[in-house]
């Protein structure tokens, strides 16, 4: 008898999501001119396949009590991607259900919250890439779709996925909710959403996005580019940081136009390029809409982010206030809060600057 009230429960449990909600996804298997396009926008070669760096990697959360909402990175490579989902879940978990100003306790979520924080953020960042009004989401089926044959090279995974795309952002959200384990869990999260954002924004798109052509999503040892991680958090794979376009005249009448950032961003990026005057970040990723931001510093993406949505439009609150940090291939093994006096002056000393990276990237705001 008991065994039959478990099942019976488990019945409704499944009809909450799926039966009672009529569920509008279009699946259909990937097939190899799509796989060879894939890698040619990801790497710039057919022939190239995703590192073990990658492969390992999935959206899996951090069991240190102080530090359950972070996502933990293994090895090097994947951190725009990890960063840029972190950023995303942390937008979820502090201002998801309101905009008031929160406190710390919303840092400690149970294990179902930031699952479905997690969910919600991937559903955000899909949705926004295939401009509001659709997305696709690749799964692996765990068997091959094509045979892959001529200038392609396999790596057990583009050839096995299933693309299941949907219309409306109801579909998107419970399809994600029941499929999370296949981005938290993995083996390959961080691959899945990698294809699921490109596709949501379509290969054409994409390649327009870049300033070049020939330009690529992941560069040399793994790392991910700029238009990658400006894909995640805009929705659009531009090559720059500035505010909306620049047009450079080439000579002979040519002008060549740079793509920045076309309207403000839901999350900020700070970098530690521009301490160095390497690049200007424009306000639509400095002063983004919640008071989360990535941090690019020495070729590697972490997360910086504030409790008060106040921060971004009370000077009062510009004052003094307090950013959390977190990185999650720091092995980090407690909460790192930093308390940012704006009413303090300080004195550069360029010649012998001890002065840590992310404190330039801080100062840059």
């Amino acid at each position: 008898d008991v065994e039959d009230e478990e099942t019976t429960g488990e019945v409704i449990k499944n009809l909450d999501v799926s039966t009672l909600y009529m569920l509008q996804v279009v699946s259909k298997p990937i097939d190899i001119s799509l796989a060879k396009e894939l890698k040619n926008l990801l790497f710039g070669s057919s022939l190239c396949c995703f590192s073990e760096e990658w492969k390992i990697q999935s959206f899996t959360f951090n069991n240190i009590p102080q530090l359950k909402y972070g996502i933990v990175q293994k090895k090097g490579g994947p951190c725009g991607v990890l960063a840029a989902v972190q950023a995303c879940v942390l937008q979820q978990l502090i201002f998801g259900d309101s905009n008031r100003n929160k406190d710390s306790r919303c840092l400690q979520p149970s294990e179902v919250h930031r699952t479905k924080c997690l969910s919600m953020a991937i559903a955000d960042i899909l949705w926004r890439a295939g401009g509001n009004e659709k997305a696709i989401v690749a799964l692996p089926s765990g068997r091959q779709q094509f045979t892959p044959i001529g200038k392609y090279k396999a790596d057990g995974i583009l050839e096995t996925l299933i693309l299941h795309s949907a219309t409306r952002y109801e579909d998107l959200t419970v399809f994600l909710q029941q499929n999370i384990h296949q981005f938290e869990i993995g083996p390959y999260g961080c691959i899945l959403l990698t294809v699921s954002v490109i596709l949501s924004r379509s290969i054409n798109l994409v390649r327009n996005d870049f300033d070049v052509l020939t330009n690529r999503l992941i560069g040399s040892h793994g790392y991910c580019t700029q238009e990658l991680v400006n894909l995640l958090l805009t929705g659009k794979a531009v090559s720059n940081v500035f505010n909306n376009v620049i047009e450079l005249d080439s000579g002979n009448g040519n002008i060549t136009i740079l793509k920045g950032i076309t309207s403000r961003s839901d999350i900020g990026l700070l970098s530690l390029f521009e301490h160095y005057d390497v690049c200007q970040v424009g306000c639509y990723l400095k002063t983004p809409k919640y008071p989360i931001w990535l941090v690019c510093s020495e070729s590697h993406f972490s997360v910086l982010f504030c409790l008060e949505k106040d921060l971004l439009g009370d000077w009062k609150t510009e004052q003094r206030f307090d950013l959390y940090y977190y990185d999650g291939l720091a092995n980090q093994e407690e909460e790192i809060r930093l308390t940012v006096d704006t009413t303090q002056m300080c004195a550069e000393d360029k010649e012998n600057d001890l002065t840590p990276p992310l404190e330039h990237c801080i100062r840059t705001k």
